[in-house]
């Protein structure tokens, strides 16, 4: 069954091209996105300690990092494209993410 997480991460862990290297790699990884610093969404069917296991094997213990299962009990202030991809667990439609441009 898909899930999603926030993969939260300090500086010190690497910069956001090193963490968009490792989800463009792993198969366990669905999709993603991102529109805050330090911060990814993550569709996966696997575990959060799966996926956390991956990302040290991938990146070492750099930094710390944190990945959290998304529950229906969120609220804040995201764009559409984000909203949709935690609600729906896949890539928002052309329309929606153009209107959060």
């Amino acid at each position: 069954m898909k899930k999603i997480y926030i993969l939260s991460y300090s500086d010190a862990t690497g910069s956001r091209d090193v963490v968009k290297n490792w989800l463009n790699k792993e198969p366990l990884v669905t999709h993603w996105r991102y529109d805050m610093p330090h911060c990814f969404y993550i569709v996966s069917e696997a575990t959060a300690n799966e996926l956390s296991k991956s990302f040290v094997a991938f990146n070492g213990k750099k930094g710390r990092h944190l990945i959290a299962e998304i529950t229906d009990n969120r609220q804040g202030l995201l764009s559409p494209s984000s909203w949709f991809l935690m609600k729906n667990k896949k890539p928002a439609p052309k329309e929606i993410i153009k209107s959060s441009e």
